[in-house]
């Protein structure tokens, strides 16, 4: 397996691995509609808009920025990632994909030898928005992803493998009804990624995002 531990670029689950640790609030209220009070639903697990918040937050403190600095692009693509992971945990529960700590531990060990050492991996990490304790859940998200491909597509080339993880986390998400507020967007499920909606605030939001 290769991996690349680096902000994703949207629009590519290959590139996923940049997602960060989410605390998800999980369970469904008796509301009038499947995001009030939260940013976004996936099936029946929650992102509040706290979460979301603390979420923008780190990434700006990690990259020296002031926390007035979050931006619409900035927060959409924070929420299409913490969705996405969702999703691909979904999948990997029910393809049976089971992640050891121990490969955890040595797919880390591999990133700071590459990186040059644990120092210039921390730098180059916090450059990139992501701490030290989002680490673990990256890598085991990123060895998920491999294992969904070699599950979905045992016989075929990289590429063809992401494609193939690509399209069962897409069709997971319709089957799930994921949805985003609409203060944040509208989700698109074929490409992964939140898109601006007629609701969506059109300047860069404040610190903060509203809670739960």
């Amino acid at each position: 397996m290769s991996y690349m531990f680096v902000k994703p670029a949207r629009h590519r689950l290959a590139a996923i691995v940049g997602i960060g640790a989410i605390a998800l609030a999980i369970g469904l209220s008796g509301c009038s509609t499947p995001t009030a009070g939260a940013a976004a639903v996936v099936g029946d697990q929650r992102i509040s808009e706290s979460t979301l918040n603390a979420e923008v937050q780190a990434t700006l403190a990690l990259q020296g920025l002031p926390s007035t600095d979050s931006s619409n692009e900035l927060i959409s693509s924070t929420l299409d990632q913490m969705i996405t992971e969702i999703l691909v945990n979904e999948l990997a529960s029910r393809e049976k994909i089971e992640v050891t700590q121990g490969e955890i531990d040595n797919l880390r060990l591999q990133y700071i030898t590459q990186a040059g050492g644990s120092q210039a991996f921390e730098d180059q990490i916090g450059q990139q928005g992501i701490s030290l304790q989002d680490v673990d859940p990256i890598i085991r998200v990123n060895i998920q992803v491999s294992k969904l491909g070699d599950v979905l597509a045992p016989n075929a080339e990289p590429d063809a493998k992401s494609a193939a993880v690509f399209i069962a986390i897409s069709e997971l998400s319709s089957e799930l009804g994921t949805e985003v507020s609409p203060r944040f967007g509208v989700w698109d499920p074929e490409n992964l990624t939140v898109g601006p909606s007629e609701n969506s605030l059109s300047e860069p939001q404040s610190v903060d995002l509203g809670s739960e």
